[in-house]
């Protein structure tokens, strides 16, 4: 009993000497500044346009009137549609200038009540369809963050039971290779049929490795963990979704740790918890495949399209014939015509007529734009357009904590690393 306290007691005293040396040559944490000092390296992947990362303070002030990047304000098709519609008006208000020999007789007052009637119709189906999207949007995105999730938690647990590190490395190389074959799988689906295969095979290439083993690709800091060796990749050139199909390797991997001793066996909870884990990446995997592929109908959206085009052009019409008016009037008796109350008829149909079509337009967009958050990629670059899920930033984020997982699992403080199965026992 006296040995066993003189042992405790020297080992107390010996770590409590540790202690002191550490704390004597560590700068006074009250002299350190409270954020550290860029050390000049990219410790995150900034994407452009990333719909995700924004200081919601600045919606509230006139700060948003100016932020116009990853807007739908900056979308080129946005305007093309404005200008055709503007030209329009212009052309039709020429054209009753010319023709119409007394503006009296045409009264423009119809064409209003035409498109305040479809203005109803058009907003209620733009409402449902911009919800729809959002919905979609959200169910993708949370797809996404369950697989990342489930991928974390299952690092977490094959190093709990110390597994050796050679087994966690081919499992969490799977893993994320799974979550790059979505992601790109998904960008290839908006291409055009004839540059999808270039597109695959650019990636796939991209990610083809020569390492010995998965332990040598951890080792190559500056590279991904989505590294695939060639006969692994003929067996996936085969597959239809490569992204789900790795995930039986991975449950297999597993079951193969359990038989050779390196996890619980079968029977065990903390197998099934395991199992459970490898199930809610590949539930994720699903959520994402199918909030992205099951698209509103077709004849639904058509008619939505068709009513957003129809209702704008009846209000540039109203304009255009409003405006048009006016040159007669001004033809006919000069710039005496031009009262007050003509020239607010003038600016009130003005704003009625093509700054509701714009938003319109502009939400139509904005729609659209959520409703496929992967558009926009191509064969040289990745995607770069409004409303996209940033993908890359939460892959590389997952990178990054695996890593730090396996750094933090690596440098025990105070004690030593447990095993589930002896690294002795595994030797032998």
């Amino acid at each position: 009993s006296s040995d066993l306290k003189k042992r405790s007691l020297g080992a107390f005293a010996t770590r409590l000497a540790d202690c002191t040396f550490t704390m004597a040559n560590t700068e006074d944490p009250e002299k350190q500044p409270l954020l550290a000092e860029d050390s000049g390296e990219d410790n995150q992947l900034e994407e452009p346009d990333d719909s995700m990362s924004y200081d919601a303070r600045k919606l509230v002030t006139f700060n948003v009137l100016m932020d116009l990047g990853g807007t739908v304000w900056t979308k080129g098709s946005l305007w093309k549609m404005m200008g055709c519609l503007m030209l329009l008006s212009t052309i039709i208000a020429t054209g009753v200038a010319l023709a119409l020999k007394d503006p009296t007789k045409l009264d423009t007052s119809k064409f209003s009540k035409i498109s305040g009637f479809l203005s109803v119709i058009v907003g209620l189906l733009l409402g449902f369809f911009l919800s729809s999207s959002v919905n979609r949007w959200y169910a993708c995105t949370n797809g996404f963050l369950e697989l990342f999730d489930a991928i974390r938690g299952l690092q977490m647990q094959l190093m709990a039971l110390g597994v050796p590190l050679l087994r966690i490395h081919m499992c969490m190389r799977y893993c994320v290779l799974s979550a790059y074959s979505l992601h790109y799988d998904l960008q290839c689906q908006t291409l055009p049929p004839d540059e999808r295969l270039a597109f695959k095979q650019s990636k796939w290439a991209k990610m083809t490795t020569t390492a010995k083993d998965s332990s040598e690709v951890y080792a190559r800091k500056g590279e991904s963990l989505a590294q695939v060796y060639t006969l692994e990749k003929q067996v996936m050139d085969k597959l239809e979704d490569p992204s789900q199909m790795l995930w039986v390797w991975v449950t297999s991997l597993i079951t193969r740790m359990s038989a050779d001793g390196e996890i619980p066996p079968m029977p065990t909870p903390t197998y099934g918890k395991i199992i459970a884990l490898a199930e809610k990446a590949y539930n994720g995997i699903r959520e994402v495949r199918a909030s992205v592929c099951v698209q509103p109908p077709y004849v639904y959206v058509q008619m939505m399209a068709m009513l957003v085009i129809v209702n704008n052009i009846i209000n540039v019409t109203s304009f255009g014939m409003t405006f048009g008016v006016t040159l007669s009037m001004v033809k006919k008796e000069g710039v005496a015509a031009l009262s007050g109350k003509v020239l607010q008829d003038v600016l009130v149909s003005f704003i009625l007529s093509t700054i509701g079509p714009f938003l319109y337009q502009a939400l139509l967009e904005v729609a659209v734009c959520i409703a496929q958050p992967f558009a926009g990629c191509s064969v040289e670059s990745e995607a770069s357009t409004a409303g996209r899920i940033p993908t890359e930033k939460l892959l590389f984020q997952l990178e990054k904590d695996i890593r730090d997982a396996e750094l933090m699992s690596s440098n025990l403080p105070w004690w030593e690393q447990p095993h589930f199965k002896p690294p002795a026992a595994a030797a032998k």
